[in-house]
């Protein structure tokens, strides 16, 4: 056997000493318990508590005056085109009867809500000889079909806004205006 003069062989008689003791030991293993059951984690990081705050929603406007106004004077331009250009009477009159169908509409469901503002709106004219119109029934008709696409764009636009029952009313003067800008983009 090898013997260490320096590190001689323990003997029976002579116990060895453990590295850790007992009792060191589980003292640790409490301490780390008694840690971990109190929420406290030596390798976490530390929590940020933050409070979001939203503002209130904005109040949305009612799209319906700027809608009756638009109809308005659409239906304007569509008189004074069918009073500037004979030719255009066969073309243009009944797209002038379904938008001011489309006013009478929306005034009546302006009534439903706010009754003072409808009674002021079915005052206003549908006829204003200020409004020109150009010389030429290939430039009305061009006109006629870009107010068609931009009321059709308005009433679109106008979804995310309206209750079901006017969203199907929308609906419908959007759909008769896709029609409309056939209609003027056709040529005859």
């Amino acid at each position: 056997m090898f013997s260490n003069p320096l590190h001689p062989p323990p003997t029976p008689s002579t116990p060895t000493r453990p590295l850790l003791a007992r009792r060191t030991l589980m003292v640790g293993a409490g301490t780390a318990a008694l840690l971990a059951s109190a929420g406290c984690n030596p390798f976490s990081t530390p929590t940020r508590v933050t409070q979001t705050v939203t503002a209130a929603a904005a109040p949305v406007a009612d799209p319906i005056p700027t809608l009756i106004a638009t109809t308005r004077l659409h239906l304007v331009r569509l008189t004074n085109s069918i009073a500037a250009d004979k030719t255009l009477i066969a073309r243009l009159t009944p797209l002038r009867d379904d938008r001011q169908a489309h006013l009478t509409e929306l005034i009546a469901e302006l009534a439903r809500s706010s009754p003072q503002a409808a009674t002021a709106q079915k005052a206003a004219p549908t006829t204003d000889p200020s409004i020109s119109v150009p010389g030429s029934s290939v430039l009305i008709l061009a006109g006629m079909g870009a107010d068609a696409a931009q009321a059709q764009g308005l009433f679109t636009d106008a979804f995310p806004l309206a209750t079901r029952y006017r969203a199907a009313l929308f609906g419908s003067i959007a759909a008769c205006l896709a029609s409309h800008r056939v209609a003027l983009a056709t040529t005859s």
